[in-house]
């Protein structure tokens, strides 16, 4: 056996014996016990409430513990994140926009982009992409995902069309600042609307399920045989809007700011 075989066999054996370890780690958490015999007294209540049809005097009407901590138990750190985010575009957008020669950016020069296998590539990814986030956003209150985490998959698209494509495409596409802007106040709307209908039952900002101590009635979880997981859904939708277009708003900016301060280079 020569040096590299042996080389090879020792590297494929430790590969094995570590994955053996981590596996048992994981599943037993190291000490013969599994992990959900050691959850802290709040995850438990998390994990016993979340979706709880026996006992809905604390539920969420959502399988989806994380987005129930999210939107219901946790709501107001998620609108403070969001808010953090708009913040900080908004910025960006200040400090970029009278760099930006607007005026010649209205009539985009010809641009070939890459080449076309490229070109065709970037559109089947980008395809995929948008197909993907939409689910991550509209299944996020029943499986892993949500509305940022859809939202930030959704940007990639334009960004990968943007480098593949160039800028002028997308904007011929549709995604223009301006209706970017407009998409996220939409957004932003919908967060604010779902969030304080609950308060003229007089009960509490960001409330999803009805709670003892109010006489708002929740959101419905179902309609007909539809389930929507209470309000779950319409803030994971609004959250979606929020956060993919001030992502692609970022992404404009950069762009037509790398090519405008270029065209006055030159």
């Amino acid at each position: 056996m020569n040096r590299n075989t042996l080389s090879g066999v020792i590297i494929f054996v430790s590969s094995l014996i570590l994955f053996v370890i981590l596996s048992y780690i994981a599943v037993t958490g190291g000490v013969g016990k599994h992990p959900s015999e050691e959850i802290n007294s709040l995850g438990q209540f998390f994990v016993n409430n979340s979706y709880n049809v026996f006992n809905k005097t604390f539920w969420a009407g959502s399988p989806e513990a994380v987005t129930s901590i999210l939107w219901d138990y946790r709501g107001f750190d998620t609108i403070f994140e969001t808010t953090v985010l708009f913040i900080s575009i908004g910025g960006a957008l200040v400090l970029a926009y009278k760099k930006i020669n607007w005026d010649k950016l209205i009539t985009p020069l010809s641009d070939k982009g890459l080449t076309l296998i490229v070109k065709t590539s970037v559109k089947i990814i980008s395809s995929i992409v948008v197909l993907l986030s939409l689910n991550l956003a509209l299944r996020g209150y029943i499986s892993p995902g949500g509305g940022f985490a859809g939202g930030s998959a959704y940007s990639i698209a334009p960004l990968l069309l943007i480098s593949g494509l160039s800028i002028y495409y997308i904007t011929r596409l549709g995604y223009k600042l301006h209706k970017m802007i407009n998409i996220r106040t939409i957004g932003l709307l919908g967060l604010s609307i779902v969030s304080l209908i609950p308060l003229i039952w007089f009960g509490y900002i960001l409330q999803n399920q009805s709670k003892p101590s109010t006489v708002f009635p929740g959101y419905p979880v179902y309609i007909g045989p539809l389930y929507l997981g209470g309000s779950l859904i319409y803030l994971n939708i609004s959250e979606f809007l929020v956060v993919s277009t001030e992502f692609i708003i970022i992404f404009l900016a950069m762009f037509l700011l790398l090519k405008s301060t270029k065209g006055e280079a030159e």
